[in-house]
């Protein structure tokens, strides 16, 4: 679908009238598919934001788009006032040029921590796995725009992609790829998601080992949407130095099973290189960072930061 066409639908299908004068509509996208369960976290994420800032700003309510398309797309309709406010997902410089980010990790860092899901009938293959380069034999599932997957190329890690999130199970399934790579925080609830809806082409998680690079996951909205970007950073800081980004970390039905922490101690770390790291984010501040299982990517003191969530 173009995008003039797809713009004269949403045109159509998104509300525009406000429930009070000085209130606010925030438009975020909706689920990308039945699988997706990162979408309920971003959306209380959001609104914790929202909260946090509620005696500074005007009232707001969250409005879900009535359509869903890839990642790009999506990205692309931030320019259009009134369509789309904001996008969550991992950066990239290009994200960094065309638009405005909110520079404080939705996730602590734990976007950065990779557990995969692969076919059942393959999991002997892959708990035979002893060393990581073993993983460069094999085929990683990818989105064709997402930043992962130049990490993963930059790494030596051979990849297949396309562009829409529901293919990629498909193409497991197909064994066009070998192993999906996903956040523990989402991993494990989309696959959870997806076994409930194919019975009879189960997929099971492989955590044996665990793919690691600095890989936070920020909010975008457009450079004209500067007042909201301002809002939603002042909101996620405050959330974050008092606790309640955390707490709701530990308490959300997505990311609760991460901790406690400890969990994660006998996992073996495969650490990649991101080229696309952005500049500008806090990467010497603890308290925006989780570890697992004493592997520090940033100074030794953010391990110190990250054991108020063990």
């Amino acid at each position: 679908m173009r995008l003039g066409a797809l713009l004269i639908i949403l045109s159509m299908l998104v509300p525009v009238a406000l429930a009070q004068q000085d209130s606010v509509i925030v438009r975020m996208p909706p689920k990308q598919s039945d699988e997706d369960a990162s979408h309920g976290y971003i959306s209380a994420a959001l609104s914790l934001a929202l909260q946090e800032t509620e005696y500074d700003y005007p009232p707001a309510q969250i409005e879900m788009l009535p359509i869903t398309y890839n990642q790009r797309l999506m990205f692309s309709l931030l320019n259009h006032k009134g369509v789309l406010d904001i996008v969550a997902s991992a950066p990239s410089p290009a994200r960094e040029i065309a638009y405005r980010s909110v520079r404080v990790p939705l996730l602590k860092g734990l976007l950065g921590y990779r557990m995969s899901l692969i076919r059942a009938e393959d999991k002997e293959k892959f708990d035979a796995i002893t060393d990581p380069e073993e993983f460069k034999k094999l085929i990683a599932c990818q989105g064709a725009h997402w930043p992962d997957k130049d990490v993963f190329e930059h790494n030596g890690f051979p990849t297949a992609s396309t562009d829409d999130f529901p293919d990629l199970f498909v193409m497991l399934n197909n064994k066009e790829c070998d192993y999906f790579p996903r956040a523990i925080t989402e991993g494990y609830a989309e696959l959870h998601n997806y076994n409930q809806l194919n019975a009879d082409k189960r997929l099971v998680a492989y955590d044996k080992f665990l793919f690691h690079y600095i890989q936070p996951f920020l909010f975008y909205t457009s450079h004209e949407n500067y007042e909201l970007a301002a809002r939603l950073a002042k909101g996620l800081i405050k959330a974050t130095h008092n606790g309640k980004l955390l707490k709701l970390m530990q308490e959300h039905p997505v990311t609760a099973h991460v901790f406690p922490l400890t969990k994660w101690d006998d996992k073996s770390i495969i650490r990649l290189e991101n080229p696309l790291l952005v500049k500008a984010l806090p990467l010497e501040f603890p308290e925006y960072w989780i570890t697992l299982a004493n592997q520090p990517y940033l100074p030794d003191s953010i391990n110190a930061g990250s054991s108020e969530a063990k």
